[in-house]
Order: structure tokens, then C-alpha cells, then sequence
């Protein structure tokens, strides 16, 4: 009877972690309406595109984020953004119209999709074709607001999303999803 018992819950919970993970967005939440441009979006773990542990995007002034991956800088619409990733945690500038300034550096210089070659041995200070997500997010706060979050060198090279959680400019916020 015990085990009936045991391999009936254990069917159950299976039964439901397949349902979650066939439906993300029945179980958390997406409240997309609490973003604004300028928020850094980071997640542990990237999708199949990132492929690589840790990942950051920029809400840009549209309601997109924009993220380097291996195949190129792309725009993904937010909701899009948010079914995409998982365990995204959001970070909001202190001052808003820093974050404005970063997401309007954005808009100019990264329209829709743009090809660059994915490497993160690149500086971050050199604004050629070769990017990585934490370079991106940098060098729109850098150029963009004036802002060194991290305090990174121009120099750097492969700087990981996390340095970039700077809580001299940003507060965390709420996890998406």
C-alpha cells in the first residue's frame, strides 16, 4: 500500500514538473510592464544561443532587449526575452535618466540585428565588431551615461555579467522569472 502510495505522488510531482517545463509562464512571472529602458536583465544560465553560464541585456528605449549572442547582436521583444531565459533577475539604474541615456546609446548604435563576431577576448573599451553580452551592456552605460560600472578599464577583457551588478548605480529588483 506504501509504495502504491509513494509511486502515485512520485507520478503526480512528475507529471507537474513536466507541465511547468512545457509551460513557463503558467507558473511564473512575467510582468513585463515593470521594466524600463536602461534595466540590465541577468540570468545564471544562457539559452541554447548563449550557451554560456551567465548572460545580461539592456532594455532599450522600444521595449526590447537588446543581447549579444554567438550569432549576432539581436533585439528580442521583451515578453519574447522573458519565455527565453530563466531565473532573470533585474537591475534598475538609481538614476533614470542615466538609464535613458544607456538605452538611447543602444538605440543609435545597435539597430534591429547586427552582425558581430561573438568573442569575449575583445576590450571593452574597442567599439569594433567583435562583442559579448557584459561588453554591450558596459559600453552603453560607458558611453552612453558615463558610467564605468564595475570599474572596469577600457582594457578589459572577458568581464563576466556579474561585475556589471555595480550597486553604486543600480538597485536589484524583482526576479522576472
Amino acid at each position: 500500500m506504501k509504495k502504491r502510495l509513494l509511486f502515485s505522488l512520485l507520478a503526480v510531482l512528475v507529471s507537474i514538473i513536466r507541465y511547468i517545463s512545457k509551460n513557463p509562464s503558467s507558473c511564473c512571472r512575467l510582468d513585463a510592464s515593470l521594466v524600463e529602458p536602461g534595466d540590465l536583465l541577468f540570468s545564471p544560465i544562457g539559452k541554447k544561443e548563449s550557451f554560456y553560464i551567465g548572460h545580461v541585456g539592456i532594455v532599450t528605449g522600444d521595449n526590447h532587449v537588446l543581447h549579444s549572442v554567438p550569432a549576432g547582436i539581436i533585439r528580442d521583444p521583451l515578453p519574447y526575452y522573458l519565455q527565453k531565459f530563466r531565473g532573470i533577475e533585474r537591475y534598475k539604474p538609481k538614476q533614470k535618466d542615466a538609464g535613458l541615456r544607456a538605452a538611447q546609446y543602444i538605440d543609435t548604435h545597435y539597430p534591429n540585428h547586427t552582425p558581430a563576431d561573438y568573442t569575449i577576448m575583445t576590450t571593452l573599451g574597442s567599439r569594433s565588431h567583435q562583442q559579448y553580452c557584459s561588453k554591450i551592456v558596459w559600453q552603453a552605460y560607458y558611453y552612453g551615461a558615463g558610467i564605468n560600472l564595475g570599474r572596469q578599464p577600457k582594457l578589459a577583457v572577458a568581464v563576466h555579467p556579474q561585475v556589471l551588478k555595480d550597486s553604486r548605480y543600480f538597485l536589484r529588483m524583482e526576479r522576472l522569472t
